[in-house]
């Protein structure tokens, strides 16, 4: 699996931004393309996948259960992910690689086979053998003994859980063997709401830990603390970027805008962050203008919404 190359690291001093200001027009786009603040809820829940995976300090990597990473689309679930399996790097031993994380990003369109064929994939091997359904499950489970992974990640997995009947079978049954009868990892599931009713109904399943749930949700606009912790995130992303000057992303002004546009989620507000930065760097702008957030804001107006989104702003 080949990661996103987030940008983590903020820009602090006056040099520190004019010398990213100064980087490549590309780098400076994929570093807002890719920019990762670690906000509060960000590192909690990126903690608890870590206390699922290793539960004792100094102690191994726990087998046998089954978590969930719940959170409405847009909401950071990936992003948290990704970071957390990119800590994990492929090991090479004298008996090939080793994987300790594998992560999968599940698909609507899979078949019943696909979930054995990507944890092959997502292992090393590139060209996976005709099989039937039994036989990829089994050798599935086993490539993961093989590698010593301890924990699979499968991200969207609503698109397991709400998969068609035997579909559905074949990948819970793919997932009871992991964690049942091979004890061989641990299994967390990350997707919407919607995947905790099947676990729940699923005794078997959710008798493997309970069912841990660590939930990701977007900031309460309608809350004091919401609107204030959605403008601490703002004011994350903005000093990490790569431009001459903050962009006061986190200014009243620019508040109840993108508010309105966004109802505080973070990856919807970040599409108009990166298409503003985008827009600045063309313009060869210190900054993130109010304009570049209009336009970027304007293009995203969901249908039935009239008003001109940071219009008065600009005015000012």
């Amino acid at each position: 699996m080949i990661y996103p190359d987030f940008h983590t690291r903020a820009f602090e001093t006056d040099e520190e931004r004019r010398a990213a200001a100064n980087l490549p027009a590309a780098t400076r786009q994929s570093m807002i393309k890719n920019v990762l603040y670690p906000y509060e809820k960000f590192v909690e829940i990126s903690n608890k996948i870590m206390k699922f995976h290793r539960p004792v300090e100094g102690g191994e990597p726990d087998t046998g259960w089954i978590a969930g990473l719940l959170g409405e689309y847009r909401s950071g679930k990936t992003f948290i992910l990704q970071n957390f399996a990119r800590q994990f790097p492929p090991r090479l031993t004298d008996n090939g690689f080793e994987h300790d994380v594998v992560y999968v990003q599940a698909r609507q369109d899979w078949d019943s086979l696909e979930l054995g064929k990507q944890i092959y994939m997502m292992t090393g091997v590139p060209a996976v053998p005709r099989l039937t359904i039994a036989s990829m499950n089994s050798k599935a489970a086993r490539r993961l003994i093989e590698c010593k992974t301890k924990l699979l990640i499968i991200d969207d997995a609503h698109c397991l859980f709400g998969a068609a009947g035997k579909r559905r079978a074949v990948y819970a049954s793919l997932i009871k063997y992991l964690v049942d009868q091979a004890n061989a990892c641990n299994v967390l599931l990350a997707g919407p709401a919607s995947i905790e009713s099947p676990m729940e109904a699923d005794l078997q399943m959710k008798g493997r830990g309970g069912f841990p749930r660590y939930r990701v949700e977007s900031f309460d606009p309608k809350t004091p603390e919401g609107r204030n912790k959605f403008r601490i995130f703002l004011h994350g992303v903005d000093q990490r970027l790569p431009f001459r000057q903050l962009s006061d992303l986190a200014a009243k002004r620019y508040l109840p805008d993108l508010l309105e546009m966004t109802d505080g989620s973070l990856g919807l507000a970040m599409n108009i962050v990166i298409a503003a930065g985008y827009e600045a760097i063309n313009d060869d702008s210190a900054c993130i203008m109010p304009h570049h957030l209009r336009s970027a804001a304007e293009d995203r107006l969901p249908s039935g919404k009239t008003f001109q989104p940071f219009a008065e702003v600009q005015a000012q």
